[in-house]
């Protein structure tokens, strides 16, 4: 699977004059927990997450307190620019999704920005989209791939989708395993991919 496939094209994003209100509101109507933030260019120049947004906005409640608390009396960031975090990892558009999988996992990363060819933002790829692309029912993975290889040229071919496991029977040579295991690859969903290889016949005794 590649990052374009399956990343959320034009998502949401803020820019550094961006009330901290507003930016709140984008994050609860799209139902995201982060997002970009971009120049004029289209190019990111940080992101902002709810814990940057929600830090030290919320107020003590003097019920949970014996003595009332001191009051609050400085003003919290009015702009996205004073509590986004500088961007120190992104993905090309033409990445393997394993690979932005891996960066996820290392740095405990909800999402990631996805760059063009020219450093511009073109989307955003999260666990979510890697989740839901997991989640691809079988019937769907056969369908597919039983179209891919017959347009390849192998109708003969016969796949079998289990738990997004892949059995294709039919390839014989080294060469036609290949095409098989890399057509099978590109199917958003397949998580594992198996060759059966015809049985040879006995001679006859």
């Amino acid at each position: 699977m590649l990052v374009r496939e399956i990343m959320t094209s034009s998502p949401v994003t803020a820019r550094r004059d961006t009330p901290v209100r507003e930016a709140l509101a984008l994050l609860r109507d799209h139902h995201i927990t982060a997002m970009p933030v971009v120049t004029s260019a289209g190019r990111v120049c940080g992101v902002v997450a709810e814990i940057d947004l929600i830090r030290d906005r919320v107020l003590p409640d003097p019920r949970a307190h014996v003595l009332s608390p001191d009051p609050v009396t400085e003003l919290p960031p009015a702009y996205v620019e004073r509590v986004m975090s500088p961007v120190t990892v992104a993905v090309r558009e033409g990445a393997e999704v394993s690979v932005a999988v891996d960066i996820m996992a290392e740095r405990a990363l909800k999402s990631l920005p996805v760059l063009d060819e020219d450093d511009v933002l073109v989307g955003v790829i999260s666990r979510s989209d890697v989740a839901a692309a997991l989640a691809r029912d079988d019937d769907t993975l056969d369908r597919e791939l039983t179209a891919l290889i017959t347009k390849l040229g192998h109708p003969d071919w016969l796949v079998v989708v289990a738990d997004g496991s892949v059995v294709i029977s039919g390839p014989s040579t080294p060469r036609d395993r290949a095409l098989a295991e890399s057509a099978a690859a590109t199917v958003t969903g397949v998580t594992r991919v198996r060759i059966h290889e015809p049985e040879a016949l006995s001679p006859e005794v």
